[in-house]
């Protein structure tokens, strides 16, 4: 696969040409030149305000296949993950039977082979999902599962999340945390507070994500192990990350788009699409976030993509299933929720460079190194409409939504793909 990307403004921090605008030739997916009026080649991609970037890494993207394929397979995850812009994915289990062994790693790594995008698949942290015995993970690790979580299924037990903590800290293996205590979630519908009373909704408060946040964040203290947390969704949990790391606890974490971009208000629609998991939090919430993005405290932004078929999503808000699917709309929504208070770099790092670094990938546009590159342009806005969801299933909060800001194709593994 041969190309040349003309005049692109470079973000990549582990290069020399970062934040530089220069000509990138690409021959046999391999950066050979960076420069200046470099030559011709068969694809030619320029633009107004191009730029180009190490290519995005997702840190939470749900596989259905084998299983569930009647609400979205491995082809089609990873078409929507090229469409969004991203090169890299962290498959999260949503199988049947779950990621829990070496064979299921490997059937996920075999399927994805060849493709554009690289799945890296993550193990399950207990046994079928159910929280009762952990997982032969080193072998999953020696199989190719770059890490390992529950998903959004709570690790209820707190001496199994510190023998997994303990169990991974020797080959370095990363645990993730999906942080919230059932009980106290008590199967609320929505976020507590104002919308909730208003609408006579059974409310979700709060109190369950934080009190599961200290529970964990204790826990990665005393084993002296690194944690991530995934889908950070309040005010209170921002503080706490931020004193945690203040405290010298090894913690990152990543917080949804759906709560960047929407609050609680939205569910007064009665749209399923609008029941996440987290839910969807208060305009205090969201912009504690985006503070909390700004100073550091959060690491990355993921799309937290999770297709359900359309039974479970076409129907009364209360026996709808939770879950939305962001991959294609993550981009521009990112972009529309921050404004122009972030710059594209800054942008770009919680994509990119981060989440590339909390799983341990290296990517850098230099010469000899392998293409792995996202093209886009901010410039551009427009309506996200169903017609732009790849996945099987459409259940997108975005569908009609204002975004900002276009990817023009990625180049990884030898291939390339425009939109």
């Amino acid at each position: 696969m041969d190309a040349l990307i003309k005049s692109a403004k470079i973000f990549s921090p582990h290069s020399a040409f970062h934040l530089q605008t220069k000509d990138i030739l690409i021959k046999k997916g391999l950066i050979v030149k960076i420069g200046e009026n470099l030559g011709e080649s068969k694809n030619v991609i320029k633009g107004h305000n191009l730029s180009v970037s190490d290519g995005w890494v997702d840190l939470f993207s749900v596989i259905r296949e084998p299983g569930n394929e009647h609400q979205d397979n491995i082809e089609n995850l990873l078409k929507s993950a090229a469409k969004g812009g991203f090169t890299s994915v962290l498959g999260v289990s949503g199988t049947v039977p779950p990621i829990d062994n070496k064979s299921q790693i490997k059937f996920i790594k075999n399927s994805s082979l060849n493709n554009i995008v690289n799945l890296l698949p993550a193990g399950t942290v207990t046994e079928n999902q159910e929280g009762k015995e952990i997982t032969e993970m080193y072998d999953m690790h020696l199989s190719g599962a770059i890490a390992f979580t529950d998903g959004k299924k709570t690790i209820k037990n707190p001496e199994l999340l510190k023998r997994a903590l303990l169990y991974t800290k020797p080959f370095e293996g990363k645990i993730i945390c999906f942080c919230e205590d059932e009980t106290v979630a008590n199967g609320g519908m929505i976020n507590e507070g104002e919308v909730a009373a208003s609408l006579g909704m059974k409310a979700r408060p709060a109190l369950a994500e934080e009190l599961a946040l200290i529970r964990d964040l204790y826990i990665a203290e005393y084993t002296e192990s690194p944690i991530h947390i995934t889908g950070v969704s309040t005010k209170k949990s921002v503080e706490i990350i931020k004193e945690a790391k203040l405290n010298g606890i090894q913690v990152t974490c990543d917080v949804n788009i759906s709560n960047l971009y929407f609050t609680d208000k939205a569910t007064t629609s009665f749209d399923a699409n609008y029941k996440l998991l987290p839910p969807l939090r208060s305009e205090e919430d969201k912009n504690a976030l985006i503070r909390g993005l700004k100073d550091g405290t959060i690491d990355a932004v993921s799309s937290g993509h999770t297709p359900k078929n359309i039974e479970t999503k076409f129907c009364e808000f209360d026996n709808a299933d939770f879950g939305g699917v962001s991959l294609e709309a993550l981009f521009g929504a990112l972009n529309q929720a921050l404004g122009n208070d972030f710059s594209e770099e800054e942008i770009i790092r919680l994509i990119a460079t981060n989440p590339a670094e909390i799983l341990g990938l290296n990517f850098k546009i230099e010469e000899n190194e392998k293409a792995n590159l996202t093209i886009f342009s901010q410039d551009e806005s427009y309506n996200f409409k169903k017609s732009d969801i790849q996945c099987l299933s459409k259940n997108s909060p975005f569908i009609g939504s204002e975004i900002k800001g276009k990817v023009i194709g990625i180049i990884n593994n030898n291939k390339i793909q425009l939109n």
